[in-house]
Formats: C-alpha cells, structure tokens, sequence
C-alpha cells in the first residue's frame, strides 16, 4: 500500500471535497452536481438563516451523497484494498442499476480495462447515455447512486456520464473499454472492447503487502 504523509492526504481529501469531480465532468453532469448543492442550500437557509452556513452544509451533503470519498481514502488506509470479491459484488450492483436506469452502456476504464488490479486501484465508470434531458438525468442520478453505494461498502469507484463518445478520446491508449451492454456505438469504436463478463476472468490481482 502506498504510504503517504498526513498533510498530503488533508490537502488530497480537501481537494476531493471542493472540487467534487466537478472539473471533469461533462455539462450536463456539471450543472445536476451543483443543482444538488443549491436545493440542499435552500432547505438549509430556511433552517438556519444563516446563507454561508447553509452552503457548507449542503455542499457537505452533496459530498456525502453524491462524492467519491474512497477514492482518495484508499491511499491513506493501509487496510483498504480492492479485492477480487469486491469487485464481483460492486459489478453486480452496477448490473442491478442498469436494468432500472438503462443507459445507453456502462464502460469500465483503468486498471480493470488493462486486466490489473493493484492494491490502490480503483473502478473507473462510465455511463454512455442519450442526449436528452430526461435520459442525462436519469444517467446522473445513476452515477449518485453508484457513488453512494460505493460510499455505503466503502469501495473506491470513480463515475462520469458522457453522451459523446470523443469523452473517452482522453483515456490511455492502452485502455480499451469493458462494455456492459454490447453497444454498436462504442462497438465500432472499440471494436476488441470485451464484455464484463469475459473481462472478470482476465483480471490479475496485487495482493497487499
């Protein structure tokens, strides 16, 4: 497990509590994040009438909810490790999410694309989905419940939506997606992209030290 100092992982965590992913994500996505915090801010002005505190409490709150905490946390725990167990039970509750959300695809990236796992690692989503309002919401809602529930098990999951297929042109050449759904779209981009499924069988794992 790599080791880090204390400070790092404070100005990591504070990083990670600001900015909220926000600096990656698409518009759309961008826009649902920081409606999160607005709604959440009212509700708390009307409690506390106090305007600066019921921003730091609701952007907390979208954090809580809609944050990716164990991303950053996985480097600071010398216990936290991403498992071949984890992982099956985290890709099936993406399999549940996707037949009550059914988006256009989901796509793993990163190391689990790349068929390794390290210690450190973490599952890097993507949700492909239609360019309509009501299909993009239902996307980002699909992305706050994989990072809740990614906060609920404490498994480390990074999650974006995207509706263009240029989003991925920013991925490691060496990265070729993991489908979920057998879209044509991302077929014909990443013809050799392989499914979950025969995926899981290729990973290799690092195991702690």
């Amino acid at each position: 497990m790599r080791k880090i100092s204390a400070l790092k992982y404070i100005l990591m965590l504070a990083r990670n509590i600001i900015f909220q992913g926000v600096l990656y994500m698409t518009m759309g996505e961008k826009v649902f994040k920081i409606a999160f915090t607005i709604v959440f801010s009212v509700v708390f002005y009307l409690i506390f009438n106090n305007i600066l505190i019921s921003v730091l409490i609701a952007h907390l709150l979208n954090y809580i909810i809609n944050g990716q905490f164990y991303v950053v946390y996985r480097y600071f725990d010398s216990k936290a490790n991403m498992t071949e167990d984890s992982i099956k039970n985290y890709i099936a509750f993406i399999r549940r999410c996707i037949t009550f959300f059914k988006p256009l695809d989901v796509l793993i990236i990163g190391g689990f694309s790349r068929g390794h796992i390290k210690c450190t690692s973490d599952l890097d989503i993507r949700i492909y989905h239609d360019n309509t309002i009501l299909k993009s919401i239902k996307a980002y809602l699909m992305a706050a419940t994989y990072r809740f529930y990614g906060l609920i098990v404490g498994f480390p999951i990074d999650v974006f939506c995207f509706s263009d297929l240029k989003f991925l042109d920013k991925i490691r050449k060496d990265e070729i997606p993991v489908n979920f759904l057998f879209n044509n779209d991302v077929l014909r981009k990443y013809p050799t992209s392989p499914n979950y499924k025969i995926q899981l069988n290729n990973i290799k794992y690092d195991k702690k030290n």
